[in-house]
């Protein structure tokens, strides 16, 4: 009989080993799963605003919550100011220090771009945002 205990206990503890290795699985797969949708949720937050410009000029955007950001159109006239947060944003072409155009009430939603574009024809600028 002491044999036959012996064995139930090693069965019992093989068997308790098992479902503390499962449990620990499960938590470890919970624990990466959380950090995953909160890794991809902190990257759908933010956006971009895009567009074309002339070269040589300096976009330049205004957050409703207080941010201000500067960028430049690269070689052929794109320009793109990332990790912006969702609001409402005023966006001006300026080169030489002046501003030459202006476009209000651009809205930025979460991980979704905005497209602003300026164009300039004889020292004329417009701006114009589309949908």
């Amino acid at each position: 009989m002491k044999t036959s205990k012996k064995s139930a206990a090693i069965g019992h503890q093989h068997q308790n080993r098992h479902y503390a290795l499962k449990l620990m699985t499960a938590i470890a797969v919970s624990a990466f799963g959380t950090i995953a949708v909160n890794a991809a949720y902190a990257q759908s937050t933010s956006s971009s605003i895009l567009g074309k410009a002339p070269t040589g000029s300096t976009i330049t955007v205004h957050s409703d919550k207080g941010i201000t950001r500067h960028g430049s159109p690269n070689d052929t006239g794109r320009y793109n100011l990332p990790a912006l947060i969702p609001g409402t944003f005023v966006v001006s072409l300026e080169r030489d220090g002046k501003t030459l155009a202006t476009v209000q009430g651009v809205p930025l939603f979460a991980g979704r771009a905005s497209e602003v574009d300026f164009a300039c024809d004889n020292d004329q600028c417009t701006g114009s945002f589309n949908h």
